[in-house]
């Protein structure tokens, strides 16, 4: 057996509530690799009173390294667990940020599911209350686990560990976030092919600025250091260049020369990499163009209503969502019903 990892594995486990039956079960069987110092596990019934549950679940969900899906006819059936908690899981392990372990409890028809080709627990996805010897099937569980457990201890120890990143980002990441993927991969895509400035553009109130922060946090691993501006006047901008300025601790911060400060940070960004600069509300393109270096080291992303960037940036429009999509986009999709 490998040495215990520095730090244990955290697993989440979604599941109906109308298997907490089988998922205690599932626990005691767990207890070997808790107390080995191999995984913690995490489950909604860990809510404290007084915890905002939907809040605590997402947190938990974002950061788990491995999730459980406890597979019935229940949760398949539960909108909670299939378009919040599921849909998350599945796009962490597409990023490859979780590894995403469907376990069937119960048979049900999940042929066809969106985790119908991820490998499924117990071995041949033989339903665990279908054995004759219910602790074997679990045991068959946990065999399958010690094996994943051991592949991503081995990829800790390959991989090396990212320095801080370093941003000012002016709000926290809504773990609710969804209905804009195809805006971010455009984005990010586009990024990568050297288009190096881009604008998020569209109408007022459907979402610009929330999607420039989920496209911060979600490839802030990509970057050194993440600068976010409010570019709405220039006021505004140079008000926020002063506050880039003692951030990154520029030399010329103490001054009280805004033009020099301007410079200063300019300079900054021409002389490093692998940093994103987001200019928010930038409606007046001309505004912003003292700040963009000529030949950026970085990303620069705007959020902006006007429809015409011209050269000044590679233009990616978004469109008012569907009624549904937008509940999900604001609210963090339906309340809990498992």
């Amino acid at each position: 057996m490998p040495a215990s990892p520095s730090q244990p594995l955290e697993i989440f486990i979604s599941y109906a509530h109308r298997d907490k039956a089988l998922l205690k079960e599932l626990e005691k069987h767990l207890s070997n690799l808790k107390q080995q110092g191999l995984i913690t596990s995490w489950q909604d019934h860990a809510i404290r009173a007084g915890d905002e549950w939907e809040k605590t679940i997402a947190l938990h969900l974002e950061t788990a390294e491995i999730i459980f899906l406890l597979i019935s006819a229940d949760f398949l059936a539960s909108e909670y667990c299939t378009s919040v908690e599921l849909a998350r899981a599945l796009e962490r392990h597409r990023r490859h940020e979780a590894r995403v372990i469907p376990v069937i409890v119960r048979p049900c028809d999940w042929q066809g599911s969106a985790f119908e080709s991820l490998q499924c627990l117990p071995r041949n996805a033989r339903p665990i209350t279908s054995w004759e010897q219910r602790d074997e099937a679990f045991l068959d569980v946990v065999s399958g686990l010690r094996t994943i457990i051991d592949e991503l201890h081995t990829q800790r120890t390959k991989t090396p560990t990212r320095q801080m990143i370093l941003h000012n980002l002016p709000y926290e990441r809504n773990l609710f976030f969804t209905g804009r993927d195809d805006v971010l991969d455009r984005l990010h895509t586009s990024f990568q092919t050297m288009q190096t400035t881009q604008a998020i553009s569209g109408l007022g109130g459907i979402g610009k600025t929330q999607t420039a922060i989920e496209y911060a946090y979600r490839y802030q691993g990509e970057y050194s250091t993440i600068l976010w501006t409010q570019a709405d006047s220039r006021e505004a901008l140079l008000s926020s260049i002063d506050e880039i300025a003692q951030y990154l601790n520029l030399p010329e911060r103490q001054e009280q020369n805004q033009p020099l400060l301007l410079q200063a940070v300019k300079l900054w960004l021409q002389t490093h990499k692998d940093w994103l600069l987001v200019l928010d509300n930038a409606d007046d393109l001309s505004i912003m163009r003292d700040i963009i270096p000529t030949a950026p080291q970085g990303h620069i992303l705007l959020t902006t209503r006007t429809q015409i960037t011209g050269k000044t940036a590679h233009r990616v429009e978004i469109e008012q969502m569907a009624d549904s999509e937008g509940l999900y986009f604001c609210c963090g999709g339906p309340r809990y019903s498992s």
